[in-house]
């Protein structure tokens, strides 16, 4: 059945994902974006500001579900806030559900991990609303290797430098992966997609050295793994998105190193257990996707997410 979805941050990478899966699947989509967008013929474009209930409230009316994404770095100070007003919005306007990618796996309880505190308090923010809440935690992104600070190195140098310990085993996932994820919860009743954590991961499970040996074979040439310490891969973090946080470059570094060293401690990567959600969904192994990208020099570097 046709639905009609409001995505939330259409105009960045995982909302263009989402935009792109439901429209191959049928849907109608109605792109929410605060800054003018242009978006393919057929959909629907809607300006709102996550910081303005009424255009929230406007954007929600007469759709039958919203997919939403909390934007990973601006306005990271009011982000629980937004969570919680984009809730409200739904839950008022009468949407049957809401799809939240959290981008990141977080535990279910505060840990004192800055990081991971904080994507624990939006999405909690956002259930607490007494929206019909769907959440999609993914793994790791594919999409990550070609990033700012992930593609450059592996062009010039052959070296994939990342703070994951050599023999953490990831499931990695594409974004559009986790987007055919999200509208594949949408056929389930609500008495099994409401309220369900949905922890997921693609079909493979991959240490750094494992990346490298595909990378290889795609580029035709040899990549290494070139661990980096925690704290230095958040100064080449922080260096590269200064102030868009809106903290400290100093905080930043502090933040980042402890995400790494807890992921680093804890290893959520690994998805084992399939939530019956998406048991029957198929995702693309890491080699496929790889040959999929465009790895010339002249192909430009996305912007990220700290998913990893």
């Amino acid at each position: 059945m046709s639905m009609r979805v409001a995505v939330f941050g259409a105009s960045a990478r995982p909302g263009l994902a989402q935009v792109r899966q439901l429209r191959a699947a049928g849907h109608e989509v109605r792109a929410i974006s605060r800054s003018e967008v242009t978006m393919e013929p057929g959909v629907e474009v809607v300006a709102a500001d996550l910081d303005e209930p009424a255009s929230l409230l406007a954007a929600c009316q007469g759709v039958d579900a919203v997919f939403y994404t909390s934007p990973t770095f601006a306005g990271r100070a009011s982000a629980v806030e937004r969570s919680a007003r984009l809730g409200a919005a739904a839950r008022q306007a009468g949407v049957a559900r809401v799809v939240y990618n959290t981008t990141t796996w977080h535990p279910d309880s505060v840990t004192g991990v800055p990081t991971m505190d904080h994507a624990f308090l939006k999405t909690e923010a956002l259930v607490s609303s007494g929206a019909p809440v769907t959440v999609i935690r993914p793994s790791l992104f594919m999409d990550n290797l070609l990033t700012a600070w992930v593609k450059p190195e592996l062009l010039r140098r052959g070296v994939l430098a990342y703070p994951h310990r050599e023999d953490l085993r990831v499931s990695w996932i594409s974004l559009d992966d986790v987007a055919r994820a999200m509208v594949h919860t949408l056929a389930a009743p609500s008495t099994t997609a409401v309220g369900a954590v949905v922890d997921l991961g693609g079909p493979e499970t991959l240490t750094s050295p494992d990346v490298t040996d595909r990378l290889g074979a795609v580029l035709g040439r040899t990549v290494v793994y070139e661990r980096i310490p925690e704290r230095e891969f958040g100064r080449r973090l922080a260096a590269i998105f200064g102030t868009t946080m809106g903290m400290p470059p100093e905080q930043l570094v502090d933040d980042l190193e402890a995400h790494y060293v807890f992921k680093n401690a804890h290893n959520p990567f690994e998805i084992t257990d399939v939530h019956e959600l998406v048991r029957d969904l198929s995702t693309e192994p890491m080699s496929r996707w790889l040959a999929r990208q465009d790895w010339s020099r002249d192909g430009g570097v996305a912007p990220g997410s700290l998913s990893g």
